[in-house]
């Protein structure tokens, strides 16, 4: 794969695209190296500085109604959704080091909706989320995600692809596919930009039947704030975007999301955002910094607005390329 390697980090529907954004987010971010000129799916800032891989998975829905409920299980869409984005893995950055020292991984930075980042050929990811009830349902549940890309990111474009067992409780009674189209379309110094076209809930069995599916586009950017610092370079992500499905409100055919992360300390991002229906906030931990493995707490829907209203979500993601070297 070139000079480029990848590793994948980033839901009921929220455990998945909270994930998204550390398991993004390792739902999947590129990793840049040493010497390479473009990054792929985690797109990170110089490549002389670090290697970026989106790890961290997330709609235009034409469904003119509000979204369903299921009420033959005890998790709604909207606890789905949680699940769903909360296991998303977000991109992990990659940060070479001298002689025969291991490359060391970033926390996650997306706490709401998706991230452009995605993954490459070559890269796997895996997350698993745990969730507190919430207003429509009064137990503990979480969900399974697991994806992998195929292409090349940032050449003609990637294929990220994700399947979520939704609840944890009723393992295997429920499920639904992912897809997402991304793009790296700016390289230059410490800056990465990428675009990306997605379709979540295109596939599902079970209860998820009555989940409303939707696509959805979105743009992240990636930079380096201290690109001279050795200790930390400080890389601070930034999304935008707008999509149906888990995305909208009530009668709303679309809806908007966004995200802002930083990371505060080598193994510590923070950061905040809008999933679309409520106001999420976040923080994203990697034990041992040469393991691309992620923890990722996150209080979603905090303004308490959405069906499913506010729950708090503990996941652990990890995220590898399986390329040879």
């Amino acid at each position: 794969m070139n000079n480029i390697k990848y590793s994948v980090i980033a839901r009921d529907r929220w455990h998945r695209l909270l994930l998204r954004g550390a398991i993004p987010g390792l739902l999947l971010t590129a990793a840049l190296s040493a010497g390479s000129t473009l990054a792929k799916e985690g797109d990170q800032p110089s490549a002389e500085l670090l290697n970026l891989t989106p790890i961290s998975v997330e709609e235009t829905s034409s469904i003119a109604s509000p979204q369903k409920i299921s009420q033959a299980e005890n998790i709604s869409p909207e606890e789905v959704t949680r699940i769903r984005q909360e296991l998303l893995i977000e991109p992990l950055v990659k940060t070479e080091t001298m002689g025969s020292q291991k490359p060391t991984y970033p926390p996650g930075l997306t706490f709401a909706g998706m991230s452009a980042f995605g993954a490459n050929t070559g890269d796997v990811f895996i997350g698993l989320t745990g969730t507190t009830p919430g207003k429509l349902r009064d137990t503990i549940d979480g969900g399974i995600n697991v994806g992998a890309g195929i292409g090349d990111s940032s050449k003609f474009g990637a294929l990220e692809l994700g399947f979520s067992n939704n609840s944890i409780r009723k393992f295997g009674s429920n499920g639904s596919f992912d897809l997402k189209v991304h793009r790296l379309v700016y390289a230059q110094g410490n800056n990465r930009v990428a675009v990306a076209a997605g379709w979540n809930y295109f596939a599902q069995y079970g209860t998820d039947g009555v989940t409303p599916s939707g696509v959805y586009g979105v743009v992240t950017s990636y930079s380096l704030l201290q690109p001279n610092d050795e200790v930390n370079k400080m890389p601070f992500s930034f999304s935008f975007g707008a999509g149906g499905g888990p995305f909208r409100q009530g009668f709303a055919s679309t809806g908007v999301f966004g995200s802002v992360g930083m990371q505060v300390e080598p193994q510590l991002g923070v950061g905040f955002g809008w999933s679309g229906v409520g106001f999420n906030l976040g923080a994203s931990y990697v034990p041992v910094p040469t393991i691309p493995l992620i923890i990722t707490a996150q209080g979603a829907d905090i303004t308490n607005n959405s069906p499913g209203g506010t729950i708090l979500s503990l996941s652990v993601s990890y995220g590898f390329n399986f390329l040879p070297k």
